[in-house]
């Protein structure tokens, strides 16, 4: 960078030798916004939910307290959308937490195995 004064001593600087690349309009705080989003939707999908809006959007600071600069933004939905989307992750739930006491039962001894390790003669 070249430093140049004006007549009035004030000083400026020109970027003569500072060639820039694509680089240089790269926007990493999209480009992690956009990350997030693509790994939400994908989430979402092998729970056969999807939200066609959704989508990622810059933040007017000026008009909000949101800090971050970019927001992942999930759409509008109609309520019977909602209630679709809500019924769709409930039923996946169910499912899960009845898996989650089956494995919990076959890890617990049955009765007779518990007897057994009771009566054990080596004790």
């Amino acid at each position: 960078m070249t430093e140049n004064f004006h007549e009035n001593q004030i000083r400026v600087s020109l970027n003569f030798d500072d060639d820039v690349g694509p680089e240089y309009f790269d926007d990493t705080d999209r480009v992690e916004a956009v990350s997030a989003g693509v790994r939400l939707v994908n989430a979402l999908r092998r729970f056969d939910v999807d939200f066609d809006g959704i989508g990622v959007s810059q933040v007017c600071h000026t008009c909000t307290v949101v800090e971050a600069p970019y927001l992942v933004a999930l759409g509008n939905l109609r309520p019977a959308e909602a209630v679709e989307m809500a019924k769709k992750i409930d039923e996946y739930a169910v499912e899960f937490q009845r898996m989650g006491r089956e494995i919990e039962s076959l890890s617990q001894p049955k009765p007779k195995e518990a007897q057994a390790e009771k009566l054990d003669p080596a004790d």
